[in-house]
C-alpha cells in the first residue's frame, strides 16, 4: 500500500472513531461563529472568570478553616 493510501485509511479509521472535527467553515454559511473560551475548576465547580474561581477557592480555604477551628 503506498502512503498515500495508508494516510487515507488512517484518516478514515480516525474519523470513524469520532476524532475528527467539522471544517471550520462548516457552519459559517449560517453565520455560526466560534468562540474559545477558558474555564477554571474550583471544588466540582467551573468559573468563565478568573476572579470567580479564586473568591471561591478563597471562601472555600476559609470555610475548612473556621470548620477545623483554625479561623481567626
Amino acid at each position: 500500500m503506498s502512503s498515500q493510501g495508508r494516510n487515507t485509511s488512517e484518516a478514515q479509521s480516525w474519523e470513524n472513531e469520532g476524532g475528527s472535527t467539522a471544517p471550520e467553515d462548516a457552519g459559517a454559511s449560517l453565520g455560526v461563529v466560534r468562540h474559545m473560551s477558558e474555564t477554571y475548576s474550583v471544588g466540582g465547580y467551573r468559573y468563565t472568570t478568573l476572579t470567580d474561581a479564586i473568591a471561591q477557592a478563597r471562601r472555600m480555604t476559609k470555610l475548612e478553616k473556621d470548620l477545623l477551628g483554625d479561623g481567626s
